[in-house]
């Protein structure tokens, strides 16, 4: 049998410092960026978590700032999406039935949003004004199969084994992540892509947040774990292609899915019912 070679897809990372708060101004930049990416010809633009309102700390400015996936502000983002044929990933506070979430949507250039993901595992205090999702989904779209993951997700092998198992060809990961975590970011990202053998992308806030000072470092991997893109300090926006269903380069001696031994997540799920 003859060797496919993958679909590229042609993402762009925003590296955004998004004012706390501020969500006309933080709405504004995100439409603008995918407007500059789409002369581009950018697929899709990865944004940071909570890009459209910063990061949120306190009860009192998240009940302010909450909103629905059809408020006005993602319309807006929705609408720019179409009107340049561009895909994008957006990351926002959320509010459904009194109960509060970091989401991201899958905004598709020609369907709007097709799929959103709430973040399930909530880092120190967030766990004070948010609620965790329960939810993995992989999103059908014109690229391929995409799953989504939001910061502290990435540190569990499990999330993404998890959607590397429901059929991600790639994943992508909004992120707010601060000093001094830099080191955990770029180990854990290579350590997801290599053991699932498949690309992930990363974007992560620039700035100051009292107390926290957000790194950057954004980037993107390949199935080996090896950059593709890989971002400093500053508010930046860069792209690099990304090889999906990529059976050019794959070890196949490795194959860490399809050899992990079956009686493995029983184990685990047992393990961790013992163990609580």
């Amino acid at each position: 049998m003859s060797k496919q070679r993958g679909m590229f897809m042609k993402i762009s990372i925003a590296q955004m410092e998004p004012m706390l708060g501020r969500i006309e101004i933080n709405t504004d930049y995100i439409c603008r960026t995918l407007i500059d990416e789409s002369q581009k010809n950018v697929d899709l633009v990865l944004f940071p978590e909570l890009a459209i309102s910063g990061y949120i700390q306190n009860s009192d400015l998240l009940k302010k700032v909450a909103m629905s996936d059809s408020s006005e502000f993602l319309t807006s983002i929705v609408k720019t999406c179409k009107n340049y044929n561009i895909d994008a990933v957006i990351s926002f506070p959320e509010i459904e039935k009194d109960k509060y979430y970091i989401a991201t949507t899958y905004i598709d250039a020609t369907r709007g949003i097709i799929a959103k993901y709430r973040k399930t595992h909530l880092f120190a205090d967030e766990q004070l004004i948010f609620d965790k999702g329960n939810d993995f989904p992989v999103i059908n779209t014109r690229f391929g199969k995409v799953g989504l993951m939001i910061c502290y997700d990435l540190e569990f092998p499990e999330v993404a084994r998890l959607l590397k198992l429901k059929g991600s060809e790639i994943i992508l990961i909004s992120t707010a992540n601060m000093s001094p975590y830099e080191f955990y970011q770029d180990i854990y990202l290579a350590s997801r892509a290599l053991e699932n053998e498949l690309p992930i992308a990363i974007a992560n806030q620039y700035g100051i947040n009292e107390p926290h000072h957000f790194f950057g470092h954004s980037s993107i991997v390949n199935h080996k774990g090896e950059n593709l893109l890989y971002l400093k300090d500053g508010q930046t926006t860069q792209n690099a292609n990304v090889t999906l269903k990529n059976d050019l380069d794959k070890d196949l001696s490795l194959d860490y899915v399809n050899q992990i031994h079956p009686n493995m997540y029983q184990k685990l799920n047992d393990a961790f019912k013992e163990g609580r």
